[in-house]
């Protein structure tokens, strides 16, 4: 079996799987509106050693529940994931450092985040893996000021901020970053006033901004940059 795949549905319900699941160790995409993945099984009497899907290329969207250490190492071989949340998930990720099993991820190049809590991202750049080239933020209401992290990712090359991805309606970038970055988008958000300088994004080539009717102005740095804006 090489695809599990569900297409979403209006009030569609959080599937679980049963630990049986890692058996299929042929299994490379395993999409769903919303899923709950267990640890998996010990494959060793000392339980140091998991079963793990190493053909998985495509992971989405897994609950923010399921962050483990063990179910990332079961995925580690992933291209693309997508983390799923809700606030009463994300109460425990931080506590429980889970927000840092995403550096295992190493062969990982897209990650999407949708409806997470600020808790469930992870507190520096170097918890990222550094492999990521695209990163998608839906609904995540963090404080403009994390992009100051998300900037430092050396390998990014796009980052889209959707419905809500931040919350409030000043973006000032303090550090320099963002250096491998090509397209931002930046769409449904209540974003007012934005400062940037040239160094925040020495080579982007599109901007695209949507829905975002509070936003007084594009920073003029972008004056050279292909923009598209409604």
């Amino acid at each position: 079996m090489l695809t599990f795949k569900r297409k979403a549905m209006y009030g569609s319900v959080k599937v679980t799987f049963p630990e049986e699941i890692w058996g299929l160790m042929q299994l490379r995409h395993l999409k769903q509106p919303e899923f709950y993945l267990p640890n998996p099984p010990s494959v060793s009497a000392d339980k140091g050693s998991h079963m793990g899907f190493s053909n998985i290329q495509t992971v989405s969207y897994l609950c923010s529940d399921c962050y483990t250490k063990e179910v990332i190492l079961g995925i580690q071989n992933a291209k693309e994931l997508g983390i799923i949340g809700n606030v009463i998930d994300s109460m425990s990720i931080r506590d429980f450092g889970l927000h840092n099993n995403l550096v295992y991820l190493q062969q990982l190049e897209t990650l999407s985040f949708s409806c997470c809590q600020n808790r469930v991202l992870p507190a520096s750049a170097k918890a990222f893996p550094a492999t990521l080239k695209k990163l998608k933020l839906d609904g995540t209401f963090l404080n403009w000021s994390y992009l100051d992290i998300i900037a430092e990712l050396p390998n990014l090359e796009v980052l889209k901020l959707m419905d809500d991805a931040c919350d409030g309606d000043e973006w000032h970038q303090n550090v320099k970053g963002f250096t491998l970055l090509k397209l931002l988008l930046i769409e449904d958000n209540h974003l007012k006033y934005w400062k940037a300088t040239d160094d925040n994004f020495p080579v982007l080539e599109r901007l695209m901004i949507r829905s975002c009717k509070d936003l007084k102005e594009i920073p003029i740095e972008f004056a050279e940059i292909h923009t598209t804006a409604d």
